[in-house]
């Protein structure tokens, strides 16, 4: 019998969860893979998920596996597993593998581990295309006031179907601008801008700028000329994994992750309870992107803001890191270095903004080793620092080129809304030598904040069209404009 077999409705996962028949072990290229241990999922089975609604069933069948020990099973970004742990002495066990990402593809390896013993599936997400609809005929708002807000109680009410938002509008000058914002009952959501130079949207109290895809070719600026006299239709299509889909007058512009976007202050509605950990992506486990294939610089990191965004000052990395015998090499960490060759022009930084109360006690914790000068300066430092006063908040250096969790205890002051957890590695002269400092297991703990959904805009100069939103679903826009060109003849 063979026991490689992959169906389309389930795997079975047979032989000590092990994919690889006696013969195939003997083989010298599987001996090859197992001393070597480098390429995880290279030659293993793959299943392909087409959309969120195509659920997985994954027979599992384990057998001589020590029967006092669970079989872990970790879960690839952008994909989920249920329950994600068969309890030992298990014999036959089923479990569901879904699709939470909407891009348009998403890579992975489903690692099960019982022990010693591991055995992986490659796994591939592709995401359906967002249906379309036509939002414009029924616009939830007309008129010119200066600002707009639905709440729950006015209906707003956001589920995890995703929901779009829409208006038209035309800048006037350069120094006019539109605001809208959304939020939903956990926190999340996003505020954006469009002026009279262009678009984007705030991370805390900083703008993200957005480029036109459109003129991003050599000699192109990637600018939008919103001050051309007129109107412009903006979408933003929130998908259930918080993925914002942006469209300026029916054509793509970019998508954005709501959970890279720093909270608004003005978010929270109440103070809730303690909370064990109030970070996003704590453990580093989340999406991110890099410059490319090849050059595995990561430009951003689910849940963080990437500070410095110049390789030539700073890099930034996720990486796979064995740290102990429960955190193998499936685990990843956050790897920051200087680079050598400049003096740099700022401190290479990495940083979550969190929703606070004052006057309130709050823990950060984190596994940190390195950031440490050749001549054993320290320049590696873990911090807290208030949003709202920038000059208040506390640090304690990293002092050690082994792994060590690193606690700092914080009180907020009164007026403090919210603070950054910050990663800090300090520049240092041209030429020195200074080992990368890596992070995992970060916590925060203390009191969180609470949330009312609500949805709304502020005009500052701007001319409205319209404004609405739909709470069905994401959806693209109906009508895309193309330019269709038909050459008549062989040559």
């Amino acid at each position: 019998m063979n026991k490689r077999i992959l169906t389309f409705g389930a795997i079975a996962l047979l032989s000590t969860i092990n994919y690889v028949s006696a013969q195939e072990k003997n083989d010298e290229k599987a001996k090859q893979e197992q001393n070597q241990g480098k390429t995880i999922g290279k030659d293993y089975p793959t299943l392909v998920l087409n959309g969120a609604d195509d659920k997985r069933v994954i027979s599992v069948s384990l057998k001589d596996l020590d029967p006092n020990q669970d079989v872990t099973i970790v879960t690839p970004a952008g994909f989920s597993v249920n329950p994600s742990r068969i309890p030992a002495g298990t014999k036959d066990a089923k479990i569901t593998l879904s699709l939470l990402s909407s891009k348009k593809k998403t890579e992975g390896v489903l690692a099960f581990r019982s022990g010693d013993k591991r055995t992986f599936i490659n796994l591939i997400g592709k995401a359906e295309n967002l249906p379309t609809k036509d939002l414009s005929t029924s616009p939830v708002y007309k008129g010119n006031d200066k600002s707009f807000l639905k709440k729950a109680v006015d209906g707003f009410k956001p589920t995890e179907k995703g929901y779009t938002v829409e208006f038209k509008v035309k800048s006037k000058d350069v120094g006019s601008g539109f605001f809208p914002y959304v939020v939903n009952g956990k926190g999340i959501g996003f505020k954006a801008f469009v002026n009279g130079d262009g678009t984007g949207f705030y991370s805390s109290k900083s703008e993200k700028g957005l480029s036109n895809r459109s003129t991003q070719f050599e000699g192109g600026l990637g600018k939008f000329y919103n001050t051309d006299d007129k109107f412009h239709v903006y979408r933003y299509a929130v998908a259930p994994d918080n993925r914002i889909f942006v469209y300026r007058d029916g054509l793509a512009i970019d998508t954005v992750r709501a959970l890279d976007l720093g909270p608004q202050e003005n978010f929270a509605s109440g103070i809730g309870e303690p909370v064990e950990n109030l970070l996003k992506n704590p453990g580093f486990e989340g999406e991110f992107d890099v410059v490319s294939a090849t050059d595995k610089i990561a430009t951003k990191i689910e849940g963080w803001d990437v500070v410095v965004g110049d390789r030539w000052n700073s890099q930034q990395f996720i990486i796979p890191a064995e740290i102990d015998n429960e955190q193998d090499f499936t685990n990843h960490v956050l790897k920051m270095e200087r680079y050598m060759w400049a003096d740099g022009w700022s401190a290479a930084e990495i940083a979550q903004v969190v929703d606070v109360a004052p006057n309130e006690s709050y823990t950060l914790q984190a596994l940190v080793r390195g950031g440490i000068k050749k001549e054993g300066d320290l320049l590696g430092k873990i911090k807290i620092q208030e949003v709202q006063d920038q000059s208040i908040g506390a640090s304690v250096d990293v002092t050690g080129a082994t792994w060590e969790t690193y606690s700092l205890d914080y009180t907020t002051s009164a007026n403090c809304k919210q603070i950054r957890v910050l990663f800090y590695l300090e520049r240092d002269k041209w030429g020195a030598h200074i080992t990368p400092m890596e992070i995992d297991n970060v916590k925060l703990t203390g009191r969180a904040r609470t949330y009312e959904p609500k949805i709304g805009f502020d005009n500052d100069g701007s001319e409205l069209a319209y404004f609405t939103y739909d709470l069905s679903g994401a959806y693209a826009p109906s009508k895309v404009p193309e330019i269709n060109v038909v050459l008549d003849g062989s040559k």
